[in-house]
C-alpha cells in the first residue's frame, strides 16, 4: 500500500451541486506542490459516493498519513466538512484535520476557535502552504516553522489562534502541474445537468479588478501586487488542448471570475484555437455589462464559431439605485441593449446571475428586477434567469458594514453558517415578511419562467425526466406568480425546501 500522506477531501454540496458536479479542481490545486514536493497525495470526492465517505476515508489512511485536508465552501457542505472532520479525530486522533477553500477565506479564526476538531486552517491560495504544513509535520529538516507558512492559522500553546498573513500574489499552477491522474477514474461522473459531456473547468485569467460592493473579490485581491492577471494565450489553448488529448475533454468552462476584462486576449484564445483547428465547446462563467458593451457582433459571432455555447453575465438587479449601490458600472439600459445584442447570436445562450437581499432593497427594487428579468426573457429567446442569490455578508466588503447598521450579527460558530446560503430560508434582520416571502417567490419561480430545462443539454436519467415533467406542469403557475407578484400560499417554495433538504444532511 502507498504512503498517502495526504488525503484530501470534497464534501458533499447542497442541491444545486447534485446537478452540477464539476472536478474538484480546487483539491488539485491544493495537491500539486505537495505532488512535486515528493508527498504521496490522493483525492475522495465525497459527492460521488455521498453514504460511504466513512469507508472511503478509512480505506485510504495509512500510518504514514499525516493530513486530512477538506476544501470548504460556506452554506450546507459545512455540515459534511464537519461531520467529516469529527469523525477523523475520533477514528485517528493523530492525523490532522485542515481546512481551506472558499469558507477559510473570511472565516479562518473563527473556525480554530470554535471547532476543535480542525487542527489547522489556509487562508487564501493553499497549494504551497499545504505542502509546507506537510513538512512541518513530517519533521523535514528544511521545513519552515509555522509563523513562516503564509496565509496558516493554527493554535499557539495557549490555545489561541494564530494568523500569518497571506501571499500577496495569485498561485498559477502550470496546467501539466495539475494532478488530474488523481480523479482520472471518476471522470466520467463529473458533469452538469446529467450531460454526457465531458467538461474541464480551467482559468484563462485570475483576479479580478472590478469593486462590486457585495463581492469577496475587492477584498480577497486588496493585498495582492495585482488585482487581475491574464495568463498568456498559447498556454489555455496548450491547456484546453492536453485535456482534449489526454482525457478527452469535449467542453471547456472558463472559471474566472471574469475573463473579459481584456477582450483582446480572449480574442487571442479563440485566434489560437482557430489556428490550430481545435473542435471544443466553450463557455464563461464571468462577463460584465459594460464589457458585453464593447464586444461588436463580429466578435460574438468569432466566440459562437468557435464554439462557445454560454455566457453568465452578472445583471444582479432591475432596479438603477441597487445598480449604483453594488458598484456594477452599467445601467438598467444598458442590460437591456446587451441583451438584444446577445440575441442576434442565439448560439450562444446569456444566463443573468442576480443577487436579492441587499440591505435597504425595497419591495420596489425587487419589482424592478422581476420587470427587468420578464423583459430580457422576452426579448432573447436565449436568456437563462439563474436563481437569484441571496446576500451573505462577507467580512471586510463594503456592504458588510452596511449590513451592521440593519442589526447584522456575524455568526461566531461554525455550525451558523450551514444554512447561509441561496437555498436556505435565512432571513437577516432588514427582512420584513413581505420582502423575504417575495425573494422565496422569485427563487422558486425563477427555475420555470425561462424555460432553461429545454434550453440547456439535459442528462436522460430519471431525475432529469421528472425535472423536466415538473417544469411543464408548473411553469404555467410560476408565470403567472412571477408575472404578478403574488407571493402568498407559497406551497411550492415549503416543498422546494424539504426536497433541498435532502441534499443537506
Amino acid at each position: 500500500m502507498k504512503r498517502k500522506e495526504i488525503l484530501l477531501v470534497y464534501p458533499k454540496m447542497g442541491m444545486s451541486g447534485s446537478l452540477v458536479q464539476h472536478i474538484p479542481l480546487s483539491v488539485l490545486y491544493a495537491a500539486s506542490e505537495s505532488i512535486r514536493r515528493g508527498f504521496d497525495v490522493d483525492v475522495i470526492d465525497v459527492r460521488l459516493n455521498p453514504q460511504n465517505w466513512e469507508t472511503d476515508i478509512s480505506s485510504k489512511v495509512t500510518p504514514d498519513t499525516l493530513i486530512i485536508g477538506l476544501s470548504v465552501m460556506t452554506g450546507s457542505p459545512i455540515r459534511n466538512a464537519l461531520d467529516i472532520s469529527r469523525w477523523v479525530k475520533a477514528a485517528y486522533p493523530d492525523i490532522k484535520v485542515v481546512w481551506g477553500g472558499p469558507h477559510t477565506m473570511f472565516n479562518a479564526e473563527e473556525i480554530l476557535v470554535s471547532e476543535k476538531s480542525v487542527d489547522y486552517a489556509i487562508s487564501g491560495y493553499g497549494s504551497k502552504p499545504l505542502s509546507e504544513l506537510a513538512a512541518y509535520l513530517r519533521g523535514d529538516t528544511e521545513a519552515p516553522s509555522l509563523t513562516e507558512i503564509k496565509g496558516l492559522i493554527f493554535r499557539d500553546d495557549a490555545g489561541k489562534a494564530v494568523s500569518v498573513p497571506r501571499q500577496n500574489a495569485f498561485e498559477h499552477i502550470y496546467y501539466k502541474d495539475i494532478p488530474y491522474h488523481l480523479i482520472e477514474h471518476n471522470l466520467k461522473h463529473y458533469t452538469q445537468l446529467g450531460s454526457a459531456q465531458r467538461i474541464f473547468p480551467i482559468y484563462s485569467a485570475l483576479g479580478c479588478p472590478y469593486k462590486c460592493s457585495f463581492c469577496s473579490s475587492p477584498v480577497q485581491y486588496k493585498h495582492m501586487e495585482k488585482s487581475y492577471v491574464t495568463l498568456p494565450h498559447t498556454e489555455v489553448v496548450d491547456h484546453i488542448e492536453y485535456v482534449q488529448n489526454k482525457y478527452g475533454a469535449q467542453y471547456i468552462y472558463f472559471i474566472d471570475d471574469d475573463s473579459f476584462v481584456n477582450i483582446a486576449h480572449v480574442d487571442n484564445i479563440i485566434e489560437e484555437i482557430n489556428k490550430r483547428g481545435l473542435k471544443i465547446k466553450l463557455g464563461f462563467r464571468g462577463a460584465r455589462i459594460n464589457e458585453i458593451k464593447k464586444m461588436s457582433d463580429e466578435f460574438l459571432s468569432k466566440l459562437a464559431k468557435a464554439g462557445t455555447d454560454i455566457m453568465h453575465i452578472g445583471a444582479e438587479s432591475g432596479s438603477q439605485r441597487i445598480l449604483d449601490m453594488v458598484r456594477k458600472n452599467c445601467t438598467v439600459a444598458d442590460i437591456i441593449e446587451i441583451n438584444q445584442k446577445m440575441a442576434r447570436h442565439p448560439e450562444i445562450k446569456t444566463a443573468y446571475n442576480w443577487i436579492v437581499g441587499l440591505p435597504g432593497e425595497t419591495l420596489d427594487d425587487l419589482r424592478q428586477s422581476r420587470e427587468l428579468m420578464k423583459k430580457l426573457v422576452n426579448d432573447n429567446p436565449g436568456a437563462i434567469i439563474f436563481i437569484p442569490d441571496k446576500f451573505r455578508p462577507l467580512p471586510g466588503s463594503e456592504l458588510y458594514e452596511a449590513a451592521l447598521k440593519y442589526g447584522y450579527t456575524k455568526p461566531t460558530r461554525v455550525e451558523d453558517w450551514i444554512d447561509k446560503e441561496v437555498e436556505s430560508d435565512d432571513r437577516p434582520p432588514w427582512f420584513t415578511k413581505d420582502i423575504a416571502n417575495t425573494i422565496n417567490m422569485m427563487q422558486i419561480t425563477s427555475f420555470f419562467i425561462d424555460n432553461k430545462l429545454f434550453k440547456v443539454e439535459t442528462g436522460d436519467s430519471m431525475k432529469f425526466k421528472m425535472l423536466r415533467l415538473m417544469a411543464r406542469i408548473y411553469s404555467p403557475v410560476a408565470k403567472a406568480r412571477f408575472n404578478s407578484g403574488f407571493s402568498n400560499f407559497l406551497i411550492e417554495y415549503k416543498l422546494f425546501n424539504l426536497y433541498a433538504a435532502r441534499f443537506r444532511k
